[in-house]
């Protein structure tokens, strides 16, 4: 089985009132880096050293005529992803993986050769020390799959970070299988170790952090 190198990149936990979310998460010992310095932003990190990263997500920040536009543009399937996510009005709403390389080339040639419909894209944003980090995206048209990203350019995790709570990383991802392409999974995800699949259950159930209980959910409830 022909294995495209990827790994587990990061969670989307979408709230009503960011800022207020992150008061709560920084209330339970964890260093919270808003997406950019603007009020209007919406988005935050919980960065690690290493491995998966939390986003905490209020809105896509996409105004309704870009939303019309996607529609038009061939674009639904990203439409419909994003729109999957602002059904959740609170919890867990998606996963990604995430290549060590900074383009999406292997893989986006590896999808067109086994006809897995998708959608690319090429991002951009400012970020709270008003660098420009650029990444590429490619949404499969599957909504229930996770997204796939390139690494960020340039890297903005932190080299050293020590959160008050002692959190040293995730160490598990819950994911339901309903709806969800295992074997496209195998084949792009050759480390699973981190990655704990159950019946019955659809998208991102939960996250556990290395060596604590504590949970994202139950903090922000």
């Amino acid at each position: 089985m022909t294995t495209i190198e990827m790994q587990l990149s990061h969670v989307l936990y979408r709230v009503r009132d960011l800022h207020a979310a992150v008061e709560k998460l920084r209330d339970a010992g964890f260093i919270v880096e808003y997406g950019a310095s603007s009020q209007k932003t919406y988005n935050a990190l919980i960065w690690f050293e290493e491995g998966v990263f939390v986003e905490i997500y209020s809105n896509s920040g996409l105004p309704n005529w870009i939303k019309w536009l996607m529609k038009i543009v061939g674009y639904r399937p990203v439409l419909d992803r994003i729109n999957k996510w602002e059904q959740i009005k609170e919890g867990w709403c998606e996963w990604s993986l995430e290549t060590r390389a900074n383009h999406l080339i292997e893989q986006k040639a590896w999808l067109k050769e086994h006809n897995i419909p998708f959608k690319f894209h090429r991002a951009e944003r400012k970020d709270i020390r008003g660098q420009t980090l650029k990444w590429e995206l490619l949404m499969p048209h599957a909504i229930d799959f996770p997204f796939l990203m390139s690494a960020y350019v340039p890297n903005p995790r932190p080299q050293k970070i020590n959160h008050p709570n002692g959190i040293t990383g995730v160490s598990k991802l819950v994911v339901g299988t309903e709806k969800l392409d295992i074997e496209l999974l195998q084949q792009l995800l050759a480390d699973q170790t981190a990655l704990e699949l159950i019946a019955g259950k659809k998208g991102l159930q939960t996250i556990e952090f290395v060596n604590s209980s504590l949970k994202i959910e139950h903090i922000l409830k």
